[in-house]
């Protein structure tokens, strides 16, 4: 199984970039762009969070699973 996060999409249905997440979310830009190109490995409950508040979905919403 892999898993994914969905924040080019995400991203692209509100009209914003990775700057505007590193300001909403208080993560930083280097760390979103990990994110956003799978590059990271773990992500913590706290993060997944504030990317939900950032982006106001479900947690289904965020991540890809295939």
């Amino acid at each position: 199984m892999n898993t994914k996060l969905n924040i080019t999409t995400l991203l692209e249905k509100k009209a914003k970039n990775l700057r505007w997440l590193e300001k909403e979310t208080w993560i930083s830009y280097q760390a979103l762009w990990s994110m956003k190109n799978g590059k990271t490995k773990a992500i913590n409950f706290d993060t997944i969070w504030k990317l939900l508040e950032a982006f106001k979905c479900k947690p289904n919403d965020l991540f890809i699973i295939k």
